[in-house]
């Protein structure tokens, strides 16, 4: 339903990079505002990647305070931010606007090497810390190149005009997640570009479907 659109090729584009540029064992971290942790993406990415068999890019969540007790993968704290470094990603998913204490946190792992990704609604901010960035929302064809469209859903009971807007964007959200962890997990994601590219050309000229 989504090859159409631009948000089915940025989602990919962003997966694709996600996975080749995160080139050390369990280096990609996923990490967020303290009271909205991306805990849906991380186990998405986790289940995916699992069923991909792509076990060396299995994530981490990297939590502002992990309770005492919590069991291993749910117990990784701001240290792992400390010990980041070249080969490896940090992922921040941020709906709202990021707070000052976040953006911190993203600079000192940026100086240290670390490639950042976001998924984020374009604050200017967290754009400009990103290697690469993505804002969920649907892009069309009008007849002059692409115009922006919420994805719009019908709903049972009336709403007001903002509570749908936010509905909106909480579902743009969870389907560009849905996508990118798709993607990551592509085996083209795991080709080089050069492969890739030619694949893709070789298929465009034999009339194939890419």
């Amino acid at each position: 339903m989504l090859t159409a659109t631009e948000l089915g090729s940025r989602t990919t584009e962003f997966g694709y990079a996600l996975r080749r540029f995160t080139t050390r064992r369990s280096g990609l971290m996923l990490f967020g505002p303290v009271d909205d942790e991306p805990w849906h993406l991380t186990a998405h990415l986790d289940d995916e990647l699992h069923r991909a068999g792509v076990e060396d890019l299995r994530p981490s969540l990297v939590r502002w305070a992990p309770p005492p007790g919590a069991p291993p993968h749910l117990a990784i704290g701001l240290d792992r931010l400390r010990d980041a470094g070249r080969g490896e990603s940090l992922l921040v998913v941020a709906e709202g606007t990021p707070a000052d204490t976040l953006l911190e946190r993203i600079s000192d792992v940026r100086r240290r090497g670390t490639t950042i990704f976001s998924i984020g609604n374009g604050d200017n901010e967290l754009t400009s810390l990103s290697h690469e960035t993505l804002v969920p929302q649907l892009l069309v064809p009008d007849g002059f190149g692409w115009t922006s469209r919420s994805l719009e859903y019908e709903y049972d009971e009336p709403k007001s005009a903002l509570t749908e807007v936010d509905s909106q964007t909480d579902e743009s959200f969870e389907t560009a997640q849905h996508l990118v962890s798709l993607a990551a997990a592509d085996e083209e994601a795991g080709r080089s570009g050069w492969r890739r590219r030619l694949r893709d050309a070789i298929e465009r000229l034999s009339g194939e479907p890419a």
